[in-house]
């Protein structure tokens, strides 16, 4: 195999864990694609919010969103530790 199929290959698998790990999760979980803004700005804010809250989510150990949310949405005392940890 060369080198040139090696690096393709691992150029897929990256693109495939950012798909599967960030973008599906915002398409699906967060339903991001059916947002009700007409104009682009809303849109592209909440989508970073979003993304903020995927990150902090997955910082405090959760790999499932839908099991934090579960967890964590109706524990105001956790979403704030949460919001407040580094």
């Amino acid at each position: 195999m060369s080198i040139q199929a090696v690096e393709f290959g691992l150029g897929i698998r990256e693109h495939r864990d950012l798909e599967n790990g960030l973008h599906w999760v915002k398409d699906v979980v967060l339903a991001e694609d059916r947002a009700p803004f007409a104009r682009h700005n809303p849109a592209t804010n909440l989508s970073i919010i979003r993304t903020i809250v995927l990150n902090l989510v997955r910082q405090w150990g959760y790999r499932s969103l839908s099991k934090a949310q579960r967890f964590l949405w109706h524990d105001i005392d956790q979403l704030f530790h949460l919001l407040t940890t580094n």
